[in-house]
């Protein structure tokens, strides 16, 4: 019992309240202010009691979901991870998806400032715009998780998603074991300010370096996620070096690189290499056009970044990670042998 008051008045010290305030609530018998409540599971939790906010206390939580271009596959993809997930949360908990035409920096920070929710959950560039808007909500208490590529120079909570380097390193050691001659290798991205673009580029060229045998990067290609502007530069790479060996597509266009591929007819098929278990990354490698695919899980994701948001607001009992968060979802390969088991479901 002893223990029990000692807890209690750290709780209490911690929390800038009394004991009596957090008896009633840690042992649920009501009359605290929602806002006092959740201090004080905080700061229970910190001193190593792991609890949540009692049902009662559940008056609504809103999470705003940021993400531009929907029709892109992966975008698409995240969608609707976030979609089929709602329903499986407390009735108190809703899921709002703002899904914006374009991409272009002003306006998905625009929409991150006007945000009326509890939390955001974007996708977006290393914009200095949409830095700044991720630490002016940050700083008014609306916390912040970057999915798909982090924003790791922003004010940002949590990140819930892959290794880009590490996948970029994945890419480029299959590159080298798949090559069967020295030669030149084109990337293709969005652009470097989306991160996780940049670091699988830096992470292809690295495991190059260490693993190639002879391959060097000959032009990094920047098609903003663009199909008919990635093909033409990847078309017109084609015809200067006549020599490439490989393609790793880091960004969402595989179709580009297939037509492209086409027109350029090579006198060897290259080592095609991109990212998303898509239809048409499915239908690709079916096909034999690409080697590998590398998916980025985006159901793990949307979980990750939820339950991150759960534990925070006091819903969930036990934290996905320790703090500060900097999680990462394992990414999965698929070659021609096993992307069958799983090309159904993302279809849909």
């Amino acid at each position: 019992m002893a223990r029990k008051k000692v807890i209690l008045s750290e709780v209490a010290e911690l929390a800038g309240v009394g004991i009596a305030t957090v008896d009633r609530l840690l042992n649920e018998r009501g009359n605290v202010k929602p806002e006092t409540a959740l201090k004080i599971i905080r700061a229970a939790r910190q001193l190593g009691l792991q609890r949540i906010l009692p049902a009662t206390y559940h008056k609504g939580l809103r999470l705003e979901v940021i993400l531009a271009r929907p029709y892109l596959p992966l975008i698409k993809r995240m969608n609707q991870a976030f979609m089929q997930l709602a329903p499986s949360l407390d009735r108190s908990v809703t899921i709002q998806r703002s899904l914006l035409k374009d991409d272009k920096a002003e306006h998905i920070a625009e929409r991150i400032r006007a945000t009326t929710c509890n939390a955001v959950i974007i996708y977006a560039q290393e914009d200095p715009a949409i830095i700044g808007a991720v630490g002016a909500i940050t700083a008014a208490g609306i916390p912040v998780i970057t999915v798909i590529s982090d924003l790791p120079t922003s004010a940002r909570f949590a990140y819930a998603g892959i290794d880009h380097y590490a996948a970029g390193r994945t890419a480029g050691y299959f590159m080298a074991k798949f090559a069967r001659q020295p030669g030149r290798v084109i990337a293709l991205c969005y652009d470097l300010g989306i991160r996780g673009h940049a670091d699988r580029i830096r992470g292809l060229t690295d495991a190059m370096d260490v693993h190639g045998a002879g391959l060097t990067l000959a032009e990094r290609l920047e098609g903003r996620d663009d199909s008919e502007i990635s093909e033409r530069l990847l078309v017109d790479a084609l015809k200067r070096h006549r020599d490439i060996v490989g393609v790793y597509n880091a960004g969402a266009p595989n179709d580009a690189v297939e037509l492209a591929l086409r027109k350029s007819a090579l006198q060897h098929q290259p080592i095609f290499i991109g990212h998303e278990l898509t239809p048409q990354s499915c239908k690709m490698l079916r096909e034999g056009t690409m080697t590998l695919a590398i998916d980025q899980n985006p159901q793990q994701q949307a979980r990750l970044a939820v339950d991150v948001l759960l534990h925070h607001f006091g819903y969930a009992e036990h934290p996905v990670h320790k703090t500060p968060y900097s999680a990462t979802i394992d990414f999965t390969l698929h070659g021609p042998e096993n992307f069958e088991k799983t090309s159904d479901r993302t279809a849909s």
